[in-house]
Formats: C-alpha cells, structure tokens, sequence
C-alpha cells in the first residue's frame, strides 16, 4: 500500500497528463509539498497555480489564502483540482491577470 505522499504525487502525474491533453504548456511539478502549488502551467497567456487533492484529502482555508496570495502576487488563476474515482473536479479561487 502506498503512503499519502505518494498517492498524492500519483495523482499530480495524473493531473499533468490531463493538462497536457487540454493543450496547458510550460507544465512544472514543484519539488515535494512545500508550496502553495503543487503545478504551474500557462494557457494561452495565463498563468495557473493548481494544487491538486485526491481521495478523501480536502484543501483549508489556510491553504486556500496562500493559493491565492501566489496567484495574486504573479498575476494568475488559483485552482484546484480534487481527483477522487479517476474524475477531475476543478474549483477555480480568482483570476487576476
């Protein structure tokens, strides 16, 4: 059985696989799970910051605030993306461009 950490960088995997078939470029994983972010990624000019949660994980609102202060700060969309049953639901938390 794989631990947390690991299912959650399966579930990133996942995640960039879909955003490369929905034509997102400049695609970046950050480094472990001490960012805001888990994945950067631009489409057609915009910068996305996306943290992504899978099964039964959930995001704070701490976590919610920073997402969206990284956003802010670099101009760009806060998302996140909750992958649970092999379905994506994505919640977008501001735009600022």
């Amino acid at each position: 059985m794989a631990n947390p950490y690991r299912i959650g960088r399966i579930a990133e995997k996942k995640i960039v696989n879909t955003l490369k078939a929905k034509r997102f470029r400049n695609i970046r994983r950050s480094k472990g799970s001490r960012g805001p972010a888990d994945i950067y990624a631009k489409k057609k000019g915009k910068k996305y910051y996306i943290q992504v949660k899978s099964k039964s994980a959930s995001i704070t609102k701490k976590g919610i605030q920073r997402l969206r202060k990284l956003a802010k700060k670099r101009c760009g969309v806060a998302v996140v993306i909750h992958r649970k049953k092999g379905k994506n639901k994505w919640r977008f938390f501001g735009n600022w461009r």
